[in-house]
């Protein structure tokens, strides 16, 4: 929020307008990729929310095990390197 309002306060004219919005636009965007509740998504919001330090995975330990590697693939993936199992 003090980032929007030191923005906000930032703008002099109304064409700057236009940034704050594009800056908004994609702050939505960050949260809806980070809060994705579709079933279809959970897995890797799960492997965000991780990554994020949002999430331990410890927490997930009550997922089937095919979930999890699934999530540890993306994790992998993410980090630039090959997965395990």
């Amino acid at each position: 929020m003090a980032e929007f309002k030191s923005k906000a306060s930032a703008v002099t004219v109304p064409s700057q307008m236009w940034e704050l919005e594009a800056y908004l636009r994609e702050q939505r965007r960050d949260i809806d990729r980070t809060f994705d509740y579709r079933y279809s998504q959970l897995l890797y919001v799960f492997a965000h929310l991780i990554r994020a330090g949002y999430l331990d995975e410890k927490l997930l330990a009550g997922l089937a095990q095919d979930k999890l590697d699934a999530i540890r693939r993306d994790l992998a993936f993410a980090a630039g390197r090959p997965a395990s199992g």
